[in-house]
C-alpha cells in the first residue's frame, strides 16, 4: 500500500512538472489544448459541475497591446518615455560582456 501512495505521489509531481514545461515552452498550443478542453466540458447538457469546470478551465482573453499600453510592437504608437526607462536603457548599454579566463 505504501508503495501505491509514493508512485502516486511521484506521479502527480511529474505531471506537474511536464505541464508546467509544456506551458512554458509551447505557450500557443497548450493554450489551444486547454480551451479545447473548457469548450468540452462547458457543452449544453453536461452537469453543473463540469460546466462550472469548464468556465474556471477557460483561458483569460488577451486584450492584445493598443496604444498606451508600452508594448510598442508595431512601432505605430508613440510611447512615452519615463524618466526609470532612460535610466534603464543607459545602465543596460554599460554593461560589459562576460570574459572567460583560463585558470593556469
Amino acid at each position: 500500500m505504501n508503495e501505491h501512495v509514493q508512485q502516486v505521489i511521484i506521479g502527480i509531481i511529474v505531471s506537474i512538472a511536464l505541464i508546467s514545461v509544456v506551458r512554458r515552452m509551447m505557450p500557443k498550443w497548450s493554450r489551444a489544448r486547454q480551451q479545447a478542453i473548457a469548450q468540452w466540458l462547458d457543452r449544453e447538457g453536461r452537469g453543473k459541475v463540469m460546466r462550472v469546470l469548464g468556465q474556471r478551465l477557460m483561458p483569460a482573453q488577451s486584450g492584445g497591446g493598443g496604444c498606451g499600453s508600452g508594448c510598442n510592437t508595431c512601432s505605430s504608437c508613440e510611447t512615452p518615455t519615463t524618466p526609470d526607462q532612460s535610466q534603464q536603457a543607459s545602465a543596460q548599454s554599460t554593461v560589459k560582456p562576460l570574459e572567460f579566463r583560463r585558470n593556469p
